[in-house]
């Protein structure tokens, strides 16, 4: 079993120095460590560019069924991150970046971050950060490769699509990705129909084998992997492992079609005897980095695995092909405890980038039962994780060495947080809109991160949150029955009775499969039934957790207070109530006007300079913008003379020369701070803020 490397870093008294002033440092001087380039910054005074003794980005991936980048994060030492576990701490941030040409371009996916503090720790503390993508999806026929970049800076986000950034402290990781194709077409849509009806019988009966996981023609696979000279206890392991595991279906297998099986050529004594004598093997793939990714509701383990070869994956994209699969064990001090099994399907493809294919693997995991209050301290875990192809490890086989792959072990730190008592339901509100309850103000309801400064909630307020303690549904015990509760004085409650969609997520036996949205119609009460159901093998997870949905339009009350109450399965005269949170809400948007000295609709001469004046106001103001319609060139300048968080006033002048004789539109645009929708951009509507109806004047160039 693999064991962990990692040496520390001694740090210089002068870097750690520089480290701790660095906010002031670079306020001064932007420039002051010499990572911007361009004439108009200052002139550096001390070097240091891409610094990793505090903390590097490990390994870059992508779970293609889900469209997730995610990044691994080591931090490096137990000091120089601006406070200890109880206090504020500093950010690690994460931007990403896609290529569809290989590195040519590259197109900003968003910037996301992690919370760290000075905790002393053995090794290395590793974490995991991920972004929500959008990759439109190729034929199972063309391979749809991305070249994925990651940038890692400490305190400071690297600025927005700037990809060739270098962060002071941090680095910067590429990683080829593959995109999950638009459709696998599967064995049964590749033979004759006669066959398949012939098979499928032997399939169903005797093999009990699902017709999508029709035994592969490893006679084919033979043929085709020769040129490679692909040893056949690889590609043959599958079938190997069917036999091991079901020795009743040998006979079963020996009489299917031949032009189906194939008359293969080699010995498989011989190949059952090479996979006896193969452990470890990481030549196909290996599995590089492992961490937890700390989150609102339920944590996840995840890891970044590297699929090395073109071939070896029992088929091309058009095929079922493999599966990587991935257990994770957690060590809290009293032995491993295994924490539940994931995969991704690879595939044989011959284009393979000389650096291979990065997939990223994630199990979530509900590890309230672990946390304490950050007074008490930080809590620690060994975390291990086993990657095997084409076989899942055994459960609660900590020590299991694979036949292909291997097993990563690290350390982790849980978020500190409320200790869960007993085992009643536990409600919690988490987010809103996306947004971690952690970052609303609890005085003024509104948001207080980087993304939305000073914002309050527009139209729909999603609610995400988890309940512990939810009894296994899968094996037929009653589902939780909850509601969501609103106020708009913080005193009295009522249930929200407007019907949503929830998307789930299901894993059985670490493969992941997306059932049917479930509509949420809230009964006379206002109770729904919780989806969510952590018991394995059948987990189901609710997409973005979320527990319910307000709509706010119409309503012109400026706050709204939230609440989850679940009823007692045993006695449902008692009810558990989370939290309350409060939250700001402005559905009005801005106001605004536009004027032209020349006058409305006025015919001016081409050379002329139009000028005029603008106002916009709004309680929470965003921002203004003027354009010329058409982009019909001129020169278009806009100088504010009054502008506050609640609105802009000034004059705005266009040069005429170069412009042809036309009618023009010069359009005002303003917004508001507010947040409409979910803003993480994975799977429901989202926007940046309320944007006013353009306001716009004419005129003509004679």
């Amino acid at each position: 079993m693999e064991q962990q490397t990692f040496k520390r870093q001694i740090v210089s008294a002068e870097i750690s120095k520089l480290r701790s002033n660095f906010p002031k440092l670079i306020v001064g001087n932007p420039n002051y460590f010499g990572n911007l380039s361009g004439a108009d910054f200052l002139q550096p005074i001390q070097q240091i560019q891409g610094n990793t003794h505090y903390e590097n980005l490990g390994c870059l991936g992508l779970q293609p069924q889900f469209n997730l980048l995610k990044a691994v994060v080591y931090i490096n030492q137990d000091s120089g991150y601006s406070g200890q576990l109880c206090s504020a701490g500093s950010q690690e941030y994460v931007r990403f970046y896609l290529s569809f040409d290989d590195g040519v371009t590259w197109i900003d996916q968003g910037v996301t971050s992690l919370n760290v503090h000075d905790v002393k720790h053995e090794g290395r503390l590793e974490y995991a950060v991920e972004m929500p993508v959008d990759i439109k999806k190729h034929s199972c026929k063309k391979p749809n490769q991305l070249l994925a970049r990651a940038i890692l800076s400490w305190n400071v986000a690297p600025p927005a699509n700037t990809p060739n950034y270098t962060p002071v402290w941090g680095n910067v990781v590429n990683a080829h990705v593959l995109a999950q194709p638009a459709q696998s077409l599967v064995l049964k849509d590749l033979i004759d129909a006669s066959i398949l009806k012939e098979v499928s019988e032997l399939v169903d009966v005797e093999l009990k084998i699902p017709t999508t996981h029709l035994p592969v023609n490893y006679a084919a696979l033979e043929r085709s992997y020769n040129e490679a000279q692909l040893a056949p206890h690889r590609f043959a392991y599958p079938l190997v492992q069917e036999i091991m595991a079901h020795p009743s279906k040998l006979s079963a297998l020996q009489v299917l079609p031949k032009h189906l099986l194939g008359e293969y050529k080699f010995d498989l004594s011989k190949v059952i005897e090479q996979i006896a004598n193969t452990d470890g093997n990481i030549d196909f793939e290996e599995l590089n980095c492992i961490g937890l990714q700390p989150k609102a509701t339920l944590d996840q383990l995840v890891g970044v695995l590297k699929v090395k070869k073109p071939q070896g994956y029992s088929g091309n994209l058009c095929t079922p092909g493999s599966r990587e699969y991935v257990r994770f064990y957690l060590d809290f001090g009293s032995g491993w405890q295994d924490m539940g099994l994931t995969s991704v399907q690879v595939h044989d493809i011959s284009t393979l980038p000389k650096d291979g294919f990065n997939y990223a693997v994630f199990l979530p995991v509900d590890l309230s039962k672990h946390r304490k209050p950050c007074k008490q301290g930080p809590v620690y875990a060994k975390m291990r994780a086993i990657l095997s192809w084409s076989s899942p490890p055994p459960a609660n086989t900590p020590d299991y060495k694979p036949v292909w792959g291997n097993a990563e072990n690290t350390t982790i730190m849980l978020t500190p947080g409320v200790v869960q008592q007993g085992d009643k339901p536990a409600p919690i509100i988490t987010a809103v809109c996306g947004q971690s309850v952690a970052e609303i103000n609890s005085a003024t309801g509104t948001l207080t991160n980087a993304a939305f400064s000073d914002a309050p909630f527009a139209n729909s307020l999603w609610i995400s949150g988890h309940i512990g303690n939810a009894p296994d549904a899968s094996s037929g015990a009653a589902k939780l029955k909850y509601r969501l509760n609103y106020s708009t004085d913080g005193v009295i409650f009522k249930p929200v009775a407007n019907a949503f969609q929830l998307r789930l997520e299901q894993s059985n036996g670490g493969i992941w499969t997306f059932p049917p949205s479930v509509n949420q119609t809230p009964s006379a009460g206002g109770y729904v039934e919780y989806q969510e159901d952590l018991v394995a093998p059948v987990q189901t997870f609710v997409n973005l957790d979320i527990l319910g949905v307000l709509h706010t339009v119409g309503d012109a009350n400026p706050y709204r207070w939230l609440q989850i109450e679940v009823i007692d399965s045993l006695n449902p005269a008692i009810s558990y109530l989370s939290d309350v949170i409060k939250v700001r809400v402005d559905n009005v948007a801005p106001t605004a006007s536009i004027a032209m000295d020349q006058g409305s609709c006025s015919d001016i001469k081409v050379g002329d300079a139009v000028t005029g004046s603008y106002t916009t106001a709004d309680d929470f103001f965003g921002g203004v913008s003027l354009a010329v319609l058409g982009s019909p060139g001129g020169v278009l300048t806009k100088t504010p003379s009054i502008s506050t968080s609640t609105g802009e006033t000034g004059t705005w002048r266009l040069e005429t020369a170069g412009m042809t004789k036309c009618g023009y539109v010069v359009q005002l645009t303003s917004s508001d701070r507010a947040l409409i929708g979910y803003a993480s951009g994975t799977a429901y509507s989202a926007s940046g803020g309320h944007y006013y109806q353009p306001t716009a004047l004419g005129f003509c160039l004679r």
